[in-house]
């Protein structure tokens, strides 16, 4: 039943979760982005998901419940991916392949709590270096899990599908965030990496769920 939970019911309310606290702390956020520091609230299309974990906001105001909100919803999702990914380690039968799919999608959920205590205004670099570690990790282990998916006979081909879908999302977002324009640069570059960056979010997020009803429907026609 342990195993159960986590990997077909933790992830599900774990991005309520997730939705609920970040909503609430978009609601707190004093204001500001990192082109206006006069912007009043938090605006979807002009301030990154990290702003909300910061300390001090852009306005220089303290951002106190937000940084508290967003930090741990981050600290949430991360324990339920690392749950996750060790409980279906020994589902699959290509053990070696199972083990560095894990390992990778353990390091995607240990770089989900790494960027929720590296506050983007004070360990920029490390914030930074765990934001990356999210996005890379993932794209590595959804790889492998692809492929153990497709060797694997009872395992619906439809969520190895979804993998590389969601592996073509991750890239394209760690192109655009890497070659894509500076974001302080002018304002459509801002917007495209704001909306870059909420969008694979999601679909990181969705991508996970999804993933987990594919596991809870193949320990099923295990036992």
């Amino acid at each position: 039943m342990k195993t159960k939970f986590w990997i077909v019911e933790m992830p599900k309310y774990s991005i309520i979760i997730f939705v609920i606290l970040n909503i609430l702390a978009m609601i707190f956020y004093p204001g500001g982005n990192i082109d206006d520091p006069d912007q009043i609230g938090y605006v979807f299309t002009k301030n990154f998901f990290s702003d909300l974990g910061t300390t001090i906001s852009y306005s220089g105001a303290y951002n106190t419940v937000s940084c508290i909100l967003f930090n741990t919803s981050l600290c949430i999702c991360g324990f339920t991916f690392i749950a996750l990914f060790y409980k279906v380690k020994n589902l699959f039968k290509l053990k070696m392949l199972s083990n560095l799919a894990t390992f990778f999608g353990v390091m995607g959920g240990v770089s989900f709590i790494g960027v929720a205590f590296t506050p983007a205004n004070l360990l920029l670099d490390l914030h930074i270096l765990f934001a990356h570690g999210i996005f890379r990790s993932l794209l590595i282990a959804s790889i492998f899990f692809t492929i153990l998916i497709f060797k694997t006979k009872d395992f619906d081909n439809k969520y190895g599908y979804g993998f590389i879908i969601f592996g073509l999302m991750v890239l394209a977002y760690v192109l655009i965030s890497e070659i894509g324009p500076d974001p302080r640069s002018n304002a459509t570059a801002l917007l495209m990496q704001v909306i870059s960056q909420k969008i694979i979010a999601f679909w990181l997020l969705l991508s996970i769920y999804f993933y987990s009803i594919g596991l809870g429907k193949y320990l099923y026609k295990r036992v």
